[in-house]
């Protein structure tokens, strides 16, 4: 089914042509997911979704993480994962146009993995640890920020689609002797089909299948995932930002689509300045339970007393 557009974007013209774009450009997104996934875990070494935490926590060495904070000497796990998000797609250079029309369309899906991550903590918060109901709010308003955010992604692939009718014709029912119109010289196989995969979907899987699955055993690891929620939603901002850039900087596409990313990466950093509020909130609302951690009275052994 076709995604509502704004009628701004629509132009008061006729269906047919838009109908066309989006309907091929979907069919070349669609085939591709599955060839993605399947090489970028060739190409990240086909790492294993760590799912083997250390109690109380997994100590990141070398980092450099502060410690002022409770649980500050402890690795988010979603800042951990989208930092990998984040460097794995800096190496992507999309080998043609219909390789960077992937990634427009990829957008949504791989924003809704990282929104999911958050979504889970927000859930985990209310159902699972001995937090304030507020914490769960708070992260609950965040995720409302990156579901908007998958929202505005979802306008982009139409909109490239719209504005690039006529290029990406050319690909789909290539007029006899086509390759006569192109400006290099035309590939030694003859092909005008897609022939590398979209990426930001398949970097931003494992946000969602990693986090998923991981079970804090301590309160100190849910803090450091309170702390990285920021940081780890500023890892997907950046990512967006590089094809923000090279959309504008080198990819031949209409400035509409490169404003259209610029308004998606400005309503990421608003849901990260959001998630700035949550480690503040969490040690107000929680100050009686991080003080036996930090200020235990009479050490630990005496503290301890007070155990559950």
């Amino acid at each position: 089914m076709l995604l509502a557009l704004p009628h701004r974007l629509l132009g008061g013209r006729g269906w047919g042509p838009l109908l066309w774009g989006v309907r091929v450009a979907r069919v070349v997104f669609k085939r591709l997911v599955v060839r993605a996934r399947s090489k970028y875990a060739e190409a990240s070494g086909a790492r294993d979704v760590l799912t083997d935490f250390d109690e109380p926590g997994r100590r990141f060495a070398g980092f450099g993480f502060p410690t002022d904070y409770f649980g500050g000497n402890l690795m988010s796990v979603f800042q951990r994962e989208t930092e990998a998000m984040r460097e794995a797609y800096s190496h992507y250079e999309p080998p043609m146009m219909l390789a960077v029309a992937a990634e427009y369309w990829g957008l949504q899906e791989g924003i809704t993995s990282v929104g999911e991550a958050v979504r889970q903590l927000a859930v985990n918060t209310a159902d699972k640890y001995p937090a304030d109901a507020q914490m769960a709010d708070l992260i609950s308003q965040v995720y409302t920020l990156l579901h908007q955010a998958a929202e505005t992604a979802a306008e982009i692939g139409p909109l490239f689609a719209k504005v690039h009718e006529a290029d990406l014709r050319r690909h789909e029912e290539p007029r006899p002797g086509e390759h006569m119109w192109n400006i290099l010289e035309q590939r030694s196989d003859g092909s005008y089909s897609m022939r590398s995969p979209s990426q930001f979907v398949a970097v931003c899987q494992d946000i969602a299948h990693v986090y998923a699955r991981y079970e804090p055993g301590h309160m100190a690891q849910v803090a450091a995932e309170y702390e990285g929620i920021p940081a780890g939603i500023e890892n997907t901002a950046a990512a967006v930002h590089l094809l923000q850039a090279r959309s504008n900087e080198t990819y031949p596409v209409d400035k509409a689509v490169v404003e259209g990313i610029a308004d998606l990466h400005a309503l990421l950093l608003k849901a990260a300045s959001a998630a700035q509020e949550l480690m503040p909130a969490f040690r107000r609302l929680h100050a009686p339970d991080i003080a036996r951690h930090e200020e235990p009275r009479n050490g630990e052994a005496g503290e301890a007393m007070w155990d559950v």
